[in-house]
């Protein structure tokens, strides 16, 4: 129970962060559609932007990016109590293949699913 206490802790500290950078910060800026996510999903899955899209789809990627982010995080904190370093290594390693296969899956899902939507 208090593994996915910590895990809601790191989840809840990297979107606030990612909230308030990718969406808050850019918003400002009048840079709501410049992260590479956003351009990625746009380009390949030719999707028509206005300017209500692309601010539900400037939070919907901030609160999938950390999702994405927190789960390689929590791996990577919950073994760094570990004193072998190979296995330290090991636990990053897998850590970043795992961060690389949820980006993959989780934007194709949400292209596909926003073109089936008819953005």
């Amino acid at each position: 129970m208090k593994y996915i206490l910590y895990y809601f802790i790191v989840l809840f500290i990297i979107f606030v962060c990612m909230y308030l950078y990718s969406y808050v910060y850019k918003k400002k800026k009048n840079k709501l559609g410049s992260s590479a996510g956003f351009k990625y999903i746009e380009k390949v899955y030719k999707l028509n932007m206005n300017e209500s899209k692309a601010k539900s789809l400037a939070k919907i990627l901030a609160l999938m990016d950390s999702v994405i982010l927190s789960i390689p995080v929590y791996i990577d904190l919950f073994f760094l109590r570990i004193d072998n370093y190979w296995i330290l290594i090991m636990v990053l390693v897998s850590s970043f293949i795992i961060f690389t296969i949820l980006i993959l899956v989780a934007y194709i899902s949400l292209g596909s699913i926003l073109k089936k939507k008819g953005w």
